[in-house]
């Protein structure tokens, strides 16, 4: 069965019966792939095919070894039914995850498990319409580097910072000089479907479809780094906006700091003072009032190498300067969640990235400023938690675009 292409065999099928049959083929694989293994009744309910249909496909499916059978279910009364599941080879699915430097890519199963060693790639994310092709090679090398049959690779996602129009396939900050669809572009250049998506949105998917347990329905992430990224589930679903933009709160002027400026090229942003480049630029001040500081040890030789982690460390460590950065930061960005709080009332607020990594360093002050400037009965029944995935969350970002939205188009087929 071609899972790579869909649409090519089914445009090459005759027949009614057999176009109907690979659908609902195609519908039974990407079930278990969304929501793993389960029985026959329930695949058919799922589905919308009678039970004997359900039995006959998925018999067809054991056949083919893209499914196998994952012992048995709860019984309703009588005889316990088989659980069907993908076998973990089914296929498999190219992960990348950018930044504005860099690049991590892997490749992993059916059962969302990685599979090869994390590859990694100087990219600076920029107009140059080289850099999309740097981004295609890395995918190619890590593809080649696999050692995994080329037919058993069948999509690619790809995560990165900006502007990302996921639905249309464009990035309007960052590789602007593309004038098709990225993913039209990368698609035809590594003959499989890909997936793009903005990081922060794709993280935050990550966090609820793969770490969290319970019924969770309106969840938000919020991961700072070198900037701030919001991403924002509402009903159990990624909220995108209408022009597919959502969660560039980081670029909200909630402050009047009018002598920095924020990335956008406004003053007053959120990002300005609450990000990882606020931090480096406070512990550029911190350093220069005093060379003998942990901090100052800490950043010597690394110039303009210097990442927040590095703060963090120092914080960590005891040094007071760096802890009191944080704490500076942590209250700003907390104002700035009390007001998503005010908004969205959401269950679960998610912090990862760099800065989320000082542990208890961020999440006081940001609490204290939730005391501060949310009402009571919004914040108490709120729960602020740290990044489950911690370094894999942009890798399984990358993973969860491609769980959501893989064969779309062929179960869409007419």
């Amino acid at each position: 069965m071609n899972l790579i292409d869909p649409k090519v065999v089914l445009d090459k099928k005759e027949g009614v019966v057999e176009i109907k049959n690979y659908i609902n083929k195609i519908k039974i694989i990407k079930e278990l792939y969304t929501g793993g293994s389960n029985t026959a009744s329930y695949i058919c309910q799922m589905v919308g095919i009678s039970l004997p249909t359900a039995n006959l496909l998925l018999s067809d499916l054991l056949e083919e070894k893209i499914v196998v059978k994952e012992g048995r279910g709860q019984s309703q009364g009588g005889r316990k039914p088989d659980l069907y599941g993908l076998a973990e080879d089914s296929f498999y699915v190219v992960a990348i995850d950018l930044n504005r430097f860099s690049g991590r890519a892997a490749i992993f199963n059916t059962k969302n498990r990685r599979v090869t060693e994390v590859y990694t790639k100087n990219i600076p994310l920029n107009s140059e319409s080289a850099t999309i092709d740097l981004i295609y090679e890395f995918g190619q090398e890590v593809i080649n580097g696999s050692g995994i049959p080329g037919e058993k690779i069948i999509a690619v996602g790809i995560t990165m910072p900006g502007l990302v129009d996921g639905v249309e396939g464009f990035n309007h900050t960052y590789l602007k000089s593309a004038k098709k669809s990225l993913k039209e572009i990368w698609g035809k250049k590594i003959g499989r479907t890909v997936f793009i998506e903005n990081d922060a949105r794709a993280k935050t998917l990550a966090e609820f479809k793969f770490a969290q347990t319970g019924e969770l329905k309106n969840v938000l992430g919020m991961f700072v780094d070198w900037g701030i990224g919001l991403g924002i589930i509402i009903d159990g679903k990624l909220y995108r906006g209408f022009s597919g933009f959502s969660g560039e709160f980081s670029h909200s002027p909630l402050f009047d700091n009018k002598d920095i400026s924020c990335s956008c090229g406004k003053r007053g942003c959120l990002e300005s003072v609450a990000s990882g480049t606020a931090v480096i630029r406070l512990a550029k001040e911190a350093i220069a009032l005093d060379s003998e500081s942990i901090l100052a040890k800490m950043a010597q030789g690394k110039g303009a190498d210097l990442d927040p982690s590095t703060i963090v460390e120092a914080a960590i460590a005891g040094d007071q300067r760096a802890i009191g950065i944080l704490s500076d930061v942590g209250l700003d960005l907390g104002r700035g969640i009390a007001i998503l709080i005010q908004l969205l009332n959401p269950e679960l607020i998610i912090l990862g990235g760099a800065i989320a990594e000082a542990n208890q360093y961020i999440t006081t002050p940001i609490q204290q400023a939730l005391n501060i400037y949310s009402m009571a009965k919004l914040r108490e029944k709120t729960e602020i938690q740290l990044s489950k995935l911690g370094s894999e969350v942009g890798l399984m970002g990358a993973v969860a675009i491609v769980n959501e939205h893989i064969f779309e188009d062929s179960i869409n087929y007419n």
